[in-house]
């Protein structure tokens, strides 16, 4: 019966591309905590493979106006879905050292108001209500900033002690266990890393107006700091032995997400192989590309 209710629950649907009534690709997309975000993932693969009416939609402009709304919302959650991703890969291979908050000094400065609204000469008994109201913003302000500072000094007393090696083994939550359950998430990734990929690759022929080529750049280096932080995971010297899975599910997710991030490297780079060298990347993408484009990429 749970396979069954499976089958039916992940069933492909057709979202449309444009409309004011039903739930549209880009907002399924959107939907990442959803289901809804799950099957937008497999529609989005599923059209930028077989289903050319619906890219030309994509590849449209408004009217009136003339802006390619419907690629650059599609174009803004496969970023988001990728880039985040790609984020939490980076805090579990620890290039992203978190920055303590040193805010007790500067919270206590209080910066008045730039010049003076009433003369310094004024009686005392002529207290105006503007000056007033003045007075109880700055003490509300400072007691804001001072609970602030206070809560940030209790918050790093905390990091700080979950990071003991004790306390973080039975409190904490242990690098292999979020590793596991981010691999657990690889699959609408790896939808949406090659629909992008294919609808970017069909845009060459069908995308008469140009709207996916001024994005190419950020496509690109979106996939490729994909694949970089994929490669910490699975090249020896570069992964501590706390980050080696034992789980065999989450072996093949790995190995089957690092190979869709490279399949769709080699769809970008091989359909645009004349004017790859055109395109504006930093030099560690460039860098990058280059083996996908002789392919000499495993």
């Amino acid at each position: 019966m749970r396979t069954i209710f499976n089958i039916v629950l992940t069933e492909p649907m057709k979202f449309p591309i444009e409309s004011e009534t039903s739930l549209t690709l880009y907002g399924a997309l959107a939907q990442r905590t959803q289901f809804n975000g799950y099957l937008g993932a497999q529609d989005l693969k599923i059209l930028s493979q077989s289903d050319p009416a619906r890219r030309m939609q994509i590849f449209t402009l408004s009217q009136p106006g003339g802006h390619p709304r419907n690629w650059n919302h599609i174009l803004e959650c496969c970023l988001t879905v990728i880039n985040s991703y790609t984020k939490d890969l980076e805090n579990i291979n620890g290039d992203v050292n978190p920055v303590e908050i040193d805010n007790s000094r500067k919270a206590m400065n209080v910066t008045p108001p730039a010049g003076p609204l009433y003369s310094v000469n004024l009686r005392k008994m002529a207290q105006s209500p503007r000056l007033n109201e003045l007075k109880d913003h700055n003490r509300n302000e400072l007691e804001n900033t001072f609970g602030n500072a206070v809560k940030d000094e209790f918050n790093m007393f905390l990091n700080k002690l979950c990071q003991k090696p004790g306390i973080n083994y039975f409190f904490g939550e242990l690098t292999d266990t979020k590793l596991k359950f981010l691999l657990m998430q690889a699959q609408p990734v790896m939808y949406t890393c090659e629909g992008l990929a294919f609808i970017v690759a069909a845009s060459l022929r069908e995308d008469k107006y140009g709207v996916v080529q001024n994005d190419l750049p950020v496509v690109i280096s979106a996939l490729v700091n994909l694949k970089t932080n994929l490669d910490k995971l699975t090249k020896l010297g570069l992964v501590p032995k706390k980050h080696i899975l034992n789980d065999a599910f989450a072996i093949k997710m790995k190995s089957a997400l690092l190979s869709s991030v490279k399949r769709s490297i080699y769809k970008i780079v091989i359909t645009f192989s004349k004017y790859i060298h055109e395109i504006p990347m930093d030099t560690e993408v460039q860098i990058a590309v280059q083996p996908f484009l002789m392919c000499k990429e495993p």
